[in-house]
C-alpha cells in the first residue's frame, strides 16, 4: 500500500519573489553607495507565504534589527573586534528579542549583529544608522514585493491536495480492512517508520495550513466573491476530510486479529469494495448496492450492541468490544463520506449552473 505524497515544484512563487526582492534591494543599496549585505539578508528572510505574515513579521524584525545593530556597536565600543564582542552581540540580541517577544526578528537581528562587527570602524553611531537604514530598505522592498508581485494563490493547489487525500484515504482504508479480513497485522521494517496514517495526517494538516494562508491573503487584495466562495467550499471539504481522518485512525489502530464470522468477513469485503468505488467516483450518484450495504452494516451494529458484554482487560472492563468499534467506525466513515460526496456534487452543480 503506497501513499501518494504531494511533491513541490523546484521553482515556486516564493523563490521568484525572493530573487526579485534581492535584486531590487541590492540595486537600491549600491545605487545609494550603501553596503547591501544586511539589506539582502533581511530581504531573504522577510519573504513569507502570505502578505499578512510578511507585514506582521516585518513589524517585529525592524525593532529587532535595531536592537542587534545597537548591541553590536556597544560591544565593539567596549571590547573592540574580539571573541567576547561577537559572543555578547549574538547572545544579548537573542535574549532581548525573546524577552520583548520579537520572535520573528530574532534570526535576522542576530545575523545583523554579528555580521556588522568586522565593519564597525570610526563613528559607531553613524555605522549603526547605516546598518539600520539598509535593514529598513530590505524590509520595505521585500514586503512590497510580497504585496504587489505574484500574490499567493493556493486554491488550485488545495483542490489538487484534496483529490490526493481522497485517494490516500481509499488506499489506507482498503489496506486496513484487508488486514482485518485476513487477521494479519502489517509489519513495518522499522518500528520508527512513518505509517501511512501518520503521513496522511501530516498532509491533511498542511492543507489546513494552506487554507489559512489563503484566508489571510484575501484580506490584502481585491477579489471576486466567487473566489471567496471557492475558499469556503474548500474549507468545508477539508473539514470533512479531517473528521474522516480521525475515524480512519481509530480503525487503523484497531487490533487486526479479532475473531470474525464468515458473514462478518463477507460484510467487510463488501464494505471495502463499495467504499473504494465511492471514493474513486465522488462525482457520480450513489448506487443502490451501496444503500443496501449501509442498512446491513447498521443492522449488524445493532446486533453486536444487543449481544455485547463488558470485556475484562487488565483491572478494568471495556464497555465496547473490538467488533462494535470496528462497525461503528465504518458507519461513521460512511456518514462522512456521504456528506463529502453530497458536498462535492453540490459544488460541481453550482460550478456548471451558477444561476441556481
Amino acid at each position: 500500500m503506497k501513499l501518494k505524497i504531494i511533491r513541490k515544484g523546484i521553482i515556486g512563487r516564493r523563490i521568484i519573489k525572493t530573487a526579485i526582492a534581492i535584486f531590487i534591494t541590492s540595486f537600491i543599496c549600491l545605487a545609494l553607495g550603501l553596503p547591501a549585505i544586511f539589506a539582502v539578508i533581511t530581504a531573504i528572510v522577510t519573504v513569507e507565504p502570505t502578505t499578512h505574515d510578511s507585514i506582521r513579521k516585518g513589524m517585529e524584525r525592524f525593532p529587532a534589527s535595531a536592537i542587534g545593530a545597537g548591541l553590536a556597536a556597544g560591544s565593539v565600543y567596549l571590547f573592540g573586534e574580539s571573541p567576547l564582542s561577537y559572543t555578547l552581540a549574538g547572545a544579548l540580541t537573542i535574549i532581548f528579542c525573546q524577552k520583548l517577544k520579537l520572535h520573528s526578528g530574532t534570526l535576522v537581528a542576530a545575523l545583523t549583529a554579528v555580521a556588522m562587527i568586522p565593519d564597525l570602524h570610526g563613528d559607531l553611531f553613524y555605522s549603526f544608522l547605516i546598518r539600520l537604514g539598509t535593514t529598513s530598505i530590505g524590509l520595505l522592498v521585500s514586503t512590497s514585493v510580497n504585496v504587489l508581485i505574484l500574490p499567493a494563490d493556493y486554491l488550485s493547489k488545495i483542490k489538487k491536495r484534496h483529490k490526493n487525500h481522497i485517494k490516500n484515504m481509499k488506499y489506507i482504508l482498503s489496506g486496513t480492512l484487508e488486514e482485518i479480513i485476513n487477521n494479519k497485522e502489517h509489519i513495518r521494517q522499522c518500528t520508527f517508520d512513518a505509517n501511512p496514517y501518520d503521513l496522511l495526517k501530516r498532509e491533511l494538516s498542511h492543507t489546513q495550513q494552506l487554507i489559512e494562508y489563503q484566508r489571510k491573503e484575501l484580506k490584502y487584495h481585491r477579489f471576486k466573491i466567487t473566489k471567496y466562495r471557492e475558499l469556503v467550499s474548500l474549507k468545508k471539504t477539508a473539514d470533512y476530510l479531517q473528521r474522516a481522518g480521525l475515524h480512519l485512525g481509530n480503525l487503523h489502530f484497531l487490533p487486526k486479529t479479532m475473531k470474525l464470522s464468515d458473514y462478518e468477513r463477507r460484510l467487510i469485503k463488501l464494505t471495502r469494495a463499495e467504499f473504494s468505488h465511492m471514493l474513486s467516483h465522488m462525482d457520480e450518484p450513489l448506487k443502490d448496492d451501496y444503500i443496501r450495504l449501509i442498512d446491513e452494516l447498521n443492522n449488524h451494529l445493532r446486533y453486536e450492541f444487543s449481544i455485547s458484554r463488558p470485556v475484562k482487560k487488565y483491572n478494568y472492563e471495556h464497555q465496547l468490544s473490538e467488533k462494535i468499534i470496528l462497525f461503528y467506525e465504518l458507519i461513521a466513515l460512511q456518514d462522512l463520506f456521504e456528506d463529502l460526496h453530497h458536498h462535492l456534487l453540490h459544488t460541481q452543480d453550482k460550478k456548471y449552473n451558477p444561476a441556481d
